[in-house]
């Protein structure tokens, strides 16, 4: 979405007016999170007065489509935190490997030599 000629907080208010009565779709997570930092930077959130950095957290709410607000809630105090809003990374547990590909291979012609006792 280019929303680039939202520049004050007053056009930010009269959107929100207006736009009660349309419905915006969610994003894709990553495009959501870098417009959200784009935002909160253009806006200067972390100088803000309370009741303005509500208007734009509303704003937010509603151009997103995050219904919780403890969505956008996380992603304000990571970018108070950090300075950017970003994706986390997944981190899997990779257990480490007891046996090399030369012991499973070991292991398979040894089978093979007494007749597959396991019945493989």
């Amino acid at each position: 979405m280019n929303d680039s000629k939202l520049s004050s907080i007053v056009e930010v208010k009269r959107f929100l007016k207006e736009s009660d009565v349309i419905e915006f779709k969610k994003r894709f997570r990553k495009e959501a999170y870098e417009w959200i930092e784009e935002t909160l930077k253009r806006f200067d959130y972390l100088y803000l007065p309370k009741k303005e950095k509500g208007l734009i957290k509303r704003y937010i709410e509603k151009v997103t489509g995050y219904s919780r607000p403890q969505e956008v809630t996380r992603k304000i105090k990571e970018y108070r935190e950090t300075g950017r809003v970003r994706l986390k990374e997944y981190k899997r547990n990779i257990f480490e490997r007891k046996y090399t590909n030369r012991d499973i291979l070991l292991l398979a012609k040894t089978a093979e030599l007494h007749d597959y006792p396991n019945g493989a």
